[in-house]
């Protein structure tokens, strides 16, 4: 049976060759990426996608007040152009920013004698409100909502005549769009024609897409990106809102198919950047509404990484097409790969939201200072000694730039701390990226030796050419817990997750609060602790990772309207306190204030700073022809660092 993501779909006059697309990414294509000098490197970003099976590749958001646009059509006809060559269609989305978002929100600041438009950071939105980042905006006049009007219009002109095959009006995302900022009750209290009922508050957007039908004719394809729901309760927009009134609005205007999204960039982020900690494909529900709710096309999207799932929702009628994101940026081969069933080689995303888009954590080659993989122009014996994320993309670089590669690891396994935390429930996807290098290192046939921890001898004996030191770094045991019972670092922890007693103290905010959370769902009765405050929870993590771990942890004004996001009761944190002594009696603290406790324990946990196993390093350096330390063992890291590290030496023996 024919998969239905192979299966053609047509979009108004454009004919789409799968039902997978690229979803538009906040900063590709950024301001920076246009002029001569870069015009062909964003180009080959989107047909690098195009070439490994996307069929529509959508962009993000682009300004028609943009200072670069008098020649930006024919400079997006320049993608067109290279995404065409491998059968799919290019759509530009257009919007700007709103409440929360300036005019051109993905511009970076240039000094304003090189592009004086960019002097215009207004905060333009619906109505005055004091939930902007600078605490008031400029509410838009009548005369400013028709240049707009006029402005869309006339770039979606411009862009249908230059080869683009689609446009997409931004109209999601809370305050961070213009539009969203006026269709958001949330957001709007304008008291005029363009505020108050849901009539009036689409009015704005309805103007524009009717405008930019009569300029681009009736066939043209126009998307329209719409929030479902802003995930902030009755007080914003939710699933029964778009699909009673924006939908039937946005119909009548005359566009030809909803890109359904969700959520709101600072009081809702997890909606549109989701982190690992929600379910893979957790807002499709949202894409299936609105498509019980119209004719035409539907487009959903959300943490998908996996085609059997985009191929369920596809069948199930759940929509007409899956965007794909992040999952393109950790791998852009993705459909290819999948149509040819060498599945078990894709890179999945693992929603860390870190970097995501250039660079991505695990994808060291859409970085912009990447260094490029050649052929190495002498091929070496390389010892890779370590076998986490680190020295695993090492060896997997290695291999194919020509070298014959050995990977010494001590363990039983490979993935290393990576390995460890994603045996967290919460941290499971990242094994993504484990089972992904694993595979590399068959399918490259590097010598893998596990269960040998490598020694000055082994090495004098194995004679390499070059040695690459991947070993790692360990948690950083206080004295006061030192050879004391009861006690486990935070791999350890996560290793021997049985020997966990029910009532678990866990010393350390930043790491220890995403275990310390894992724990308390399960019934654990969890104490975390820390010497500093509520900033630094997670706070190595991204803010859509960080949001949920508050919605998780504090009792603040967030709206909580999933109820998988409802505070954990049985987790309490204690901030800015002085371990003072462990006993079998318990942890006795200190409290800001100078009063004291103690806190009995069956397990303690430390989750404190990391330090690099670098002894290795230090008594080989000088004995062998050629050596270099990556990751971890560089320096205390996250996995975007030990992917990068591992590359920059990889691609240079």
């Amino acid at each position: 049976m024919t998969k239905m993501i192979f299966e053609p779909l047509e979009i108004g006059s454009m004919t789409l060759k799968n039902r997978i697309g690229l979803a538009p990414l906040l900063n590709m294509p950024r301001a920076d990426d246009f002029g001569p000098s870069r015009d062909d490197k964003t180009a080959r970003w989107f047909e690098e996608r195009a070439k490994g099976g996307t069929g529509l590749i959508m962009t993000g958001t682009v300004m028609f007040l943009h200072p670069l646009l008098p020649d930006g059509p024919e400079r997006f006809g320049k993608i067109a152009e290279a995404v065409h060559k491998h059968g799919a269609k290019l759509a530009i989305q257009i919007g700007a920013g709103g409440v929360m978002g300036g005019t051109a929100p993905s511009l970076p600041p240039y000094p304003d004698a090189r592009h004086p438009k960019l002097s215009q950071f207004e905060f333009f939105g619906g109505s005055i409100s004091p939930m902007s980042p600078t605490g008031t905006v400029t509410e838009f006049t009548k005369e400013q909502i028709e240049e707009y009007i006029n402005g869309f219009a006339q770039a979606a002109k411009a862009l249908k005549d230059a080869g683009v095959d689609a446009v997409e009006l931004h109209c999601a995302h809370g305050g961070a769009t213009l539009y969203c900022s006026f269709i958001s009750p949330f957001y709007n209290r304008r008291e005029d024609e363009y505020g108050g009922n849901w009539e009036n508050r689409l009015r704005f957007p309805c103007e524009t897409l009717k405008k930019m039908r009569e300029a681009v004719g009736p066939d043209f394809p126009i998307l329209a990106r719409i929030d479902a729901d802003e995930l902030l309760g009755e007080t914003g927009i939710n699933v029964e809102d778009a699909v009673n009134f924006i939908v039937p609005a946005m119909e009548e205007a005359g566009i030809s198919c909803f890109d359904v999204s969700q959520g709101s960039i600072v009081h809702s982020p997890e909606g549109i950047t989701i982190p690992l900690y929600y379910p893979r494909g957790c807002y499709i529900h949202n894409a299936e509404a609105v498509k019980k709710a119209t004719k035409l096309p539907v487009i959903g999207v959300g943490r998908i990484v996996d085609l059997d799932m985009a191929e369920k929702f596809l069948r199930e009628g759940k929509a007409d097409i899956i965007y794909l994101g992040r999952q393109l940026t950790s791998d852009p081969e993705t459909v290819n790969k999948y149509a040819e069933g060498r599945v078990d080689e894709i890179r999945k995303c693992i929603g860390c939201v870190e970097g995501c888009g250039t660079p991505c954590s695990i994808n060291y080659d859409i970085s912009p200072d990447a260094v490029p993989l050649t052929q190495a122009e002498k091929k070496k014996k390389i010892l890779i000694v370590g076998g986490g994320v680190g020295g695993m993309e090492a060896a997997r670089v290695c291999a194919l730039r020509g070298h014959e590669v050995i990977l010494m690891e001590k363990g039983y396994e490979l993935g290393g701390t990576v390995a460890a935390l994603a045996l967290d429930p919460l941290a499971a996807e990242f094994k993504n990226i484990v089972d992904y290098l694993s595979v590399q290192m068959n399918k490259l046939d590097i010598d893998v030796r596990v269960c040998k921890a490598a020694t000055a001898a082994d090495i004098e004996e194995i004679n390499p050419d070059a040695v690459i030191v991947a070993t790692g770094a360990h948690m950083r045991m206080p004295d006061v817990a030192k050879d004391k019972p009861g006690i486990m670092d935070h791999v350890e922890a996560l290793r021997n997750r049985i020997a966990i007693g029910q009532k678990v103290v866990i010393w350390g905010l930043m790491y220890g609060v995403e275990l310390a959370l894992s724990l308390a769902q399960e019934g654990k009765d969890v104490t975390l602790i820390g010497e500093a405050g509520e900033d630094t929870l997670a706070s190595h993590a991204s803010m859509s990772r960080r949001w949920w771990i508050a919605k998780k942890t504090v009792d603040t004004h967030i709206v909580k309207v999933r109820p998988d996001e409802q505070i954990v009761r049985d987790l309490r944190i204690l901030y800015h306190i002085r371990v003072e002594d462990i006993t079998s009696d318990g942890v006795t603290i200190t409290y800001k204030d100078g009063g004291k406790s103690v806190l009995p324990f069956d397990t303690l946990i430390i989750s404190r700073g990391r330090e690099k196993n670098d002894a290795l390093f230090e008594q080989i350096k000088g004995e062998v022809p050629e050596i270099h330390k990556i990751g971890d063992c560089s320096a205390a890291a996250h996995i975007q660092q030990a992917i990068q590290t591992a590359n920059e030496v990889a691609r240079k023996i």
